[in-house]
């Protein structure tokens, strides 16, 4: 176990910088938006739950140009500080995976899904700084309440400074062509084990 100072949360300048991010111990599960930070707790299981099964489904339809990993740091802005972990990352298959963190340049898509603690982030900053930085097509999905209908997911697209100009909203199943032929079964997602057929 790593001790760390009591005001390791604490930037010497006063806003969060890459710098900053580098020294903290690796497994920090911490996000810097516009160079302030946020400490995330660990995810429920439903979350870990629908990440993992939505990037598997991903990865089975994925072309070889691209490869898809979860909570992976991703670097959006240098200044002010845009460092994030998304839960699922579409990016090149040329990245090395020994990379830290990944430039926004080498999206297809990121996706989000939320939780009571990202909810804020998830819905506000997050889609506008990813389509800031250029990131072509952004998931959210949302679960809540497990198992009332399955989970929707909000696709955004068209990405500029104000945000992304289109999004749409899917549940039981989803099918699109951008950035990636891709179909997939939402509720599978997050449907328990003897449920599944």
């Amino acid at each position: 176990m790593i001790a760390l100072p009591y005001d390791w949360h604490q930037p010497p300048s006063g806003v969060w910088t890459l710098r900053d991010v580098e020294r903290l111990p690796e497994g920090s599960r911490v996000e810097v938006i516009d160079g302030a930070l946020t400490v995330n707790p660990s995810p429920l299981p439903i979350h870990q739950r629908i990440s993992r099964r939505l990037a598997n489904a991903i990865e089975r339809q994925l072309p070889p140009r691209w490869q898809v990993e979860i909570e992976i740091d991703v670097l959006l802005n240098l200044e002010p500080l845009d460092y994030v972990a998304p839960d699922v990352v579409v990016f090149g298959a040329d990245v090395p995976l020994t990379t830290r963190p990944i430039p926004a340049e080498q999206f297809a898509l990121v996706v989000e899904v939320v939780s009571p603690g990202s909810r804020r982030r998830d819905r506000g900053s997050k889609p506008l700084i990813y389509a800031h930085a250029g990131v072509p097509y952004y998931w959210r999905i949302e679960g809540e309440p497990v198992g009332a209908k399955g989970p929707t997911v909000h696709v955004f697209s068209e990405p500029g400074d104000d945000g992304y100009r289109d999004e749409q909203a899917y549940t039981g199943r989803l099918r699109t062509r951008s950035p990636f032929p891709i179909e997939l079964d939402l509720d599978e997602l997050e449907r328990s084990k003897d449920k599944r057929s």
